[in-house]
C-alpha cells in the first residue's frame, strides 16, 4: 500500500484577511505567533486609518504581512478573494484574536 502526501504544487497556500478599526502591537503580536504556527503564506491585514509610526515598523518587519487601508472591509475582502481564488482563505476579526481578545474578558 503507497501513501502518498500531497505536493507542493497541489497543496493550497494558507492566506489570512484580517480586520480591525484600529491596529495595536498587541493583535500584531497574536498574529505574527498564530502565522509561524500555521505556516500562513500572506496576511493581509484591512484597517481604515493608518496606524501608529511604531506599529507600522512592527509590520515591516514581518514579510507576509501586507497593510491595506479601507472603510469598507467587504469590498477590500471580495477583492482580496478573487485575487487568490485558489487559496485557502481565512478571515479573522482582529478584535476578538488572540491576546486583545483576552485582556477585554474582565467582567
Amino acid at each position: 500500500m503507497l501513501i502518498r502526501g500531497k505536493s507542493k504544487k497541489e497543496e493550497k497556500e494558507k492566506v489570512i484577511i484580517s480586520f480591525a478599526k484600529k491596529l495595536g502591537i498587541v493583535c500584531l503580536r497574536s498574529l505574527e505567533d498564530y502565522i509561524r504556527k500555521n505556516k500562513i503564506e500572506k496576511c493581509y491585514i484591512i484597517i481604515p486609518h493608518p496606524p501608529h509610526p511604531n506599529v507600522i515598523d512592527y509590520v515591516e518587519n514581518i514579510s507576509v504581512i501586507e497593510m491595506i487601508f479601507s472603510s469598507d472591509f467587504e469590498q477590500k475582502i471580495e477583492e482580496i478573494k478573487k485575487i487568490n481564488p485558489n487559496n485557502t482563505i481565512e478571515i479573522i476579526n482582529l478584535e476578538d484574536f488572540g491576546e486583545r481578545n483576552f485582556m477585554r474578558d474582565a467582567v
